[in-house]
């Protein structure tokens, strides 16, 4: 008996992208480079890689704008109507790589790394120090 494997679906905000996924990751890859920072506005980019063939779009992938970095194997793949963060195929078409905020439940990952730590900026270190909140302070 063939069973189908565990999936998980993810979109953009205003769910005109999305797509479904085997809900079995490796590793979940927090990257602090340049680039990742600039493409997310954020203190480091969260993803996800898996094989093109455990990937499937759900609808709205005609929809979507890609900027591949110039001489880098780093791209930013887009909804053109509300501009959020999807998936995106790698340069040797092997792998999709999936923003892990995209992902509409919780990933199943085997393991979690930080990657390039070096360009990591200092106002963005040492979140176990940082004053914490469930919502927005009083």
């Amino acid at each position: 008996m063939n069973e189908k494997p565990n999936r998980i679906q993810g979109s953009c905000l205003c769910r005109s992208v999305s797509f479904e996924i085997v809900n079995d990751f490796a590793k979940l890859y927090f990257c602090n480079c340049n680039q990742c920072r600039k493409i997310t506005g954020s203190a480091f980019a969260s993803n996800l890689f898996v094989n093109i063939e455990s990937f499937d779009w759900l609808a709205g992938s005609d929809g979507i704008a890609v900027y591949k970095v110039p001489n880098r194997d780093i791209a930013k793949s887009f909804c053109r109507k509300c501009g959020s963060g999807v998936p995106w195929l790698s340069s040797d078409g092997a792998m999709m790589i999936v923003p892990a905020g995209c992902l509409n439940g919780e990933p199943e990952v085997k393991g979690r790394i930080r990657i390039f730590t070096a360009e990591e900026p200092t106002w963005s270190s040492e979140f176990e120090l940082i004053e914490v909140h469930s919502g927005f302070p009083d």
